[in-house]
Order: C-alpha cells, then sequence, then structure tokens
C-alpha cells in the first residue's frame, strides 16, 4: 500500500532556460539534441532486454524521497538513490524497513545525494548538518535482505543457474553540498566499472540521456561507451523519468561525442548526415543484421518523485531481461 507520507520540496527553484538560452550556451549541445530527438522517433523500445534464456522481471524506482508507492512485483527491485529527504538514521530506516517489507527476490539499493548518512565523508565534514551517534550511526542501520552497493559489484544468481552482475555507484556531479559528488573536473568513472557487468546501478544519469537538456554525466557516458551493459537504472533529474535506448552506430556515436565533449559543430553535421543515411536505408528497405540486443544498452530513469519535485508520483518501470 502507498504510503501518505507527502515529499516536502524547496521552495525554490532555478528558472527553467529557454531554447534561446540553451542554444546560446552551446550551439552544437542545442542542435544535436533536436537531431537526436528526431531520430529516437523512430525506435521503439523492446519490453525484453534478451540477456538470459529465462526472462527476470527487473523494478526500477528511484528518488522515492520519504514516500513509499505502490511497486509492482517482480524478481529484482533496484532502487538508485534518495531514498530520504534528510538523510537521518530515522529516514534511512524507515525507508529501509519498507523496502525489506517487499516481496521480491533480490532489492537492491545505493545511496543518492540526499542520504547524508551513508556517506562518511560528508559526516566527517559536516557534523553541524547530520547527527551520528551512539544508536543512530550507519551501522546501525538493520539493511536485512536488502544489498546495498557502494561503488561496488554483486551477483544475484537464480535456480536455472544463470547470474546477472549489478554495479552500483552513488556519484553524481556537484551541485550544492550533498553527500556523494564531485567537482566536474575530478575524474571518477575511468575504468570504474567491471567490463562483465550486466547492469549499471547509478544515481545520476549519463549526459544526454533522460538528464532534462544535458544535466548528466559526460565521464559517466564515456564509461558506458567502454563497458557497453546491457541495463543502466538511475533517477536524480526527476524530470527525466522514462526510458531510452544507447543503440552503437554511428548517429549514436556523433551525438555522444557531442554530450562528452560538449561542442563540435562539425560533429553535429556529420551526425547529420549519418541519420540522413540511416533514412535513406530505411525508406529504401535495405536490409540490416539481425537483432540480438548485443548492440544497444537500455536506459532507466526511475524517479518517483515527479518533475521540478512536486510530489506527485510517478510510475515505477519494470523491464524484462
Amino acid at each position: 500500500m502507498a504510503s501518505n507520507i507527502a515529499y516536502r520540496p524547496p521552495t525554490w527553484y532555478p528558472p527553467v532556460a529557454t531554447p534561446w538560452e540553451n542554444f546560446r550556451r552551446s550551439p552544437a549541445c542545442f542542435l544535436a539534441r533536436w537531431l537526436y530527438k528526431k531520430r529516437r522517433i523512430r525506435r521503439l523500445i523492446s519490453p525484453s532486454l534478451a540477456l538470459t534464456k529465462t526472462r527476470v522481471s527487473i523494478v526500477c524506482i528511484s528518488d522515492t524521497h520519504m514516500t513509499q508507492p505502490d511497486v509492482p512485483d517482480g524478481d529484482i527491485l533496484l532502487h538508485a538513490g534518495d531514498l530520504t529527504n534528510r538523510g537521518t538514521f530515522e529516514e534511512l530506516q524507515s525507508q529501509l524497513d519498507w523496502l525489506k517489507g517487499l516481496p521480491h527476490r533480490y532489492k537492491v539499493v545505493i545511496a543518492g545525494n540526499h542520504d547524508l548518512l551513508l556517506d562518511p565523508s560528508y559526516v566527517a565534514r559536516f557534523p553541524d548538518r547530520i547527527y551520528e551517534g551512539e544508536g543512530t550511526s550507519r551501522s546501525d542501520l538493520d539493511w536485512g535482505d536488502i544489498i546495498y552497493l557502494n561503488n561496488s559489484t554483486a551477483k544475484l544468481e537464480f535456480p536455472d543457474g544463470h547470474s546477472l552482475k549489478v554495479y552500483g555507484s552513488p556519484w553524481t556531479e556537484q551541485f550544492g553540498t550533498w553527500a556523494f559528488q564531485y567537482p566536474p573536473i575530478r575524474q571518477v568513472w575511468a575504468e570504474s566499472i567491471p567490463p562483465d557487468t550486466d547492469i549499471v546501478l547509478t544515481h545520476g544519469p549519463p549526459k544526454g540521456h533522460l538528464d532534462l537538456e544535458g544535466k548528466g554525466c559526460p565521464q559517466l557516458l564515456k564509461e558506458l561507451w567502454r563497458i557497453r551493459p546491457r541495463l543502466v537504472v538511475f533517477g536524480h533529474i526527476h524530470d527525466g523519468h522514462g526510458r531510452e535506448e544507447i543503440v552503437y552506430d554511428a548517429v549514436e556515436a556523433a551525438y555522444d561525442r557531442v554530450m562528452m565533449e560538449g561542442r563540435g559543430i562539425v560533429t553535429v553535421g556529420l551526425m547529420a548526415f549519418w541519420a540522413l543515411w540511416s533514412w535513406l536505408w530505411d525508406v529504401l528497405c535495405l536490409p540490416r543484421s539481425t537483432y540480438d540486443g548485443s548492440d544497444r544498452t537500455h536506459l532507466i530513469n526511475a524517479a518517483i518523485v515527479g518533475g521540478r519535485l512536486t510530489g506527485i508520483q510517478q510510475p515505477a518501470i519494470v523491464v524484462e531481461i
């Protein structure tokens, strides 16, 4: 049953940039995003990712912020962080008790920037903002059967013998003074994810994908190109709720290069050329190679609390692999 605990949104938000302001800030990124949206209208996402012979249902949620929404049943529950508002022991334990009561075989959780107590360096730097005392420390939290990942991997095994490797990390680019954050000039993602990872669980999105016009991380995007996992689940940017695919083709390579570098009018022109070529290929009904799911990564922004932190609940997203 969904909880009636209401999310308390901030009282001020930065104004939303106009299209003209976005264009002036970065013409290449603006044009690349426009082309990418046009190109993606032609693509449909299959509900099954065909990673294993036996289908496994994965329920994706994030940014619950002290709400306890109705969650569909499934084999795996992934929570991509921001369980709480203030990150206190009491808030965290309340959310963990809720998650422990859910019926999923595996429940995998990472922290978000609001989950202050879980970041020991934040607690050490800001003892006036988050209290950790006897009986209310990280070690006193009762996780039950929940798997907590912090820049680490879990191998989830199933009765028929197959398994899935999940890598989880709470890192997001610095914005304000929150937990698990890093300045953009600091390299934290390079070769951090094991190459045999099936599912990546992060708090923030890769840049240019379900991230509200470029608020994601270019470092993370580059790392995803290196390992090419089947599924990436995140939240953090509430307005980006939904699903998308990274298809490892020439158009995607050009688009993501612009996102990673933040510039490149020539690359945008190359992207337009490959998009036109792909369109002509489809119009002429030329054959394509058989789709087996190995050429793409499925992205899920699973933020539950609605855009602009309004408190409106968005649905959990369920995929099968």
